[in-house]
């Protein structure tokens, strides 16, 4: 099984991949870049899960054509350490829109979907492999709601497992004051054996209220249960979010 999901993850990410270039001559639809500076404490790191501060710096890209849309984005963690914190992570993921429903619909989109995460820090350099399904939800006062279910293949882990995505955007208003609520939400399954072969769980909701079109300052809670499948290594780190709109 584990060789079937790869391979199909690999080509599907190549075909993914060249729709993509070839569509770069092609107008967008919609286009949105964003990079922001977060800054926690307590964040459970290293190989023996102590208790770090840490300072990340990420850059996210979202493309919308006319057969799908293209998500990007890039972490990089505490830059100017040379420790068992700094690190970068980076995912790219492609959709193809299998169909449109109607526009009264419960769903507001059907597509596939593959991915590529790669990881790289002081203990390992990876590339993660996906594909799946995706659906955009139609739900009332949110800007977008998005699911993805995806096989998923780790090249460090023997077998593959299965992982869940949940994304979510709301902008509302206080007085004068615009705000919005966003977020994510991962679940993956066990995958392996031994350490760091559990399931786990990830949540980043965010609040932000935006000065402007381009400016925003917030808050991000993260909540991740068994970080990175390890078994009881949980993170509950508040985090100053700032970021710009391009």
């Amino acid at each position: 099984m584990n060789k079937i999901t790869t391979a199909i993850a690999a080509s599907t990410l190549l075909v993914g991949l060249a729709s993509a270039a070839v569509t770069t001559a092609q107008a967008s639809v919609w286009s949105s870049t964003k990079v922001e500076g977060l800054y926690g404490q307590d964040y459970a790191r290293g190989f023996n899960g102590a208790d770090k501060d840490e300072a990340i710096f990420t850059i996210a890209n979202a493309t919308g054509f006319t057969w799908g849309d293209t998500y990007f984005f890039a972490d990089v963690t505490n830059i100017s350490n040379a420790d068992d914190t700094s690190g970068t992570h980076l995912e790219f993921g492609p959709r193809y829109r299998f169909f449109k429903p109607e526009d009264n619909s419960v769903i507001k989109g059907v597509y596939g979907i593959v991915q590529a995460d790669m990881t790289s820090n002081k203990f390992t350099t990876k590339i993660v492999k996906m594909a799946g399904g995706s659906l955009d939800w139609n739900v009332s006062g949110f800007k977008f709601v998005k699911t993805h279910l995806q096989y998923r293949d780790d090249p460090t882990k023997d077998g593959s497992s299965v992982q869940f995505n949940l994304v979510w955007s709301k902008d509302f208003s206080i007085s004068d004051e615009k705000f919005s609520f966003e977020g994510f939400l991962d679940w993956t399954s066990g995958e392996g054996e031994g350490f760091g072969s559990e399931s786990n769980l990830l949540m980043q909701p965010q609040v932000l209220w935006h000065a402007n079109e381009s400016f925003a300052v917030g808050v991000e809670y993260q909540y991740w249960k068994n970080r990175l499948g390890i078994d009881g290594r949980d993170e509950s780190v508040p985090q100053i979010m700032v970021r710009w709109t391009f």
